[in-house]
């Protein structure tokens, strides 16, 4: 991960001259006969994130880390709505995402999904301030994750995630260790990795 001095090639679409707390990178390759396609949907379906555990250095254990992961019609809609069905490609396409994270409670994000044969795009935006104990954590735009899948000349999956992190005043550690930021973002990657995978195994 990164502290301090951003690294060169983050995606473009981060606010590059702002400052950060955190910046998290995995990268991997693997197997997987999943189409373009399937793997939209798979971003798109954030309702089955919730419930997601992650190893958690403050509390010692595993933990969830999503206890709500649903889909808005609107920012600030009240109740939730069905994951977006994609039926073709290409497709470029934007829909809002509220989870309830498990150290600084409710997020709402916008997310935004791009895909073609040979790539897949997947960014989430946090449009919405988060606060904890009367506390402003974190304003609008200070998380972001994306997540990018592109088809190898040797019929692999390339699976590459980012995760920029901005708490206000230092507070990051107050919150979340920054060990468990990484964990978190393990458990997000690893879920999408196996769930990919999967595919290859049922065909």
């Amino acid at each position: 991960y990164h502290k301090g001095k951003p690294p060169e090639n983050l995606p473009e679409v981060f606010p590059q001259p702002r400052p950060f707390t955190l910046v998290l990178h995995a990268h991997g390759v693997f197997r997987s006969d999943a189409t373009a396609l399937a793997c939209a949907n798979l971003f798109a379906d954030a309702p089955k994130l919730a419930g997601l555990q992650y190893y958690s250095h403050s509390q010692g254990k595993m933990t969830t880390l999503f206890q709500e992961s649903v889909v808005l019609e609107h920012p600030r809609a009240r109740a939730s709505s069905s994951a977006p069905v994609l039926r073709k490609l290409p497709l470029d396409t934007t829909f809002y995402v509220r989870q309830v994270d498990n150290r600084i409670g409710p997020v709402v994000y916008r997310a935004t999904l791009h895909a073609d044969s040979a790539r897949v795009t997947f960014f989430l935006y946090n449009i919405s301030p988060a606060t904890k104990f009367g506390v402003q954590l974190v304003e609008s735009g200070d998380f972001l994750l994306y997540i990018e899948l592109q088809r190898t000349r040797a019929g692999e999956l390339e699976f590459a995630a980012w995760q920029w992190q901005r708490f206000k005043d230092g507070l990051l550690g107050l919150f979340i260790k920054e060990a468990s930021f990484v964990n978190r973002l393990k458990a997000v990657a690893g879920y999408y990795q196996k769930a990919l995978v999967k595919n290859e195994s049922t065909h």
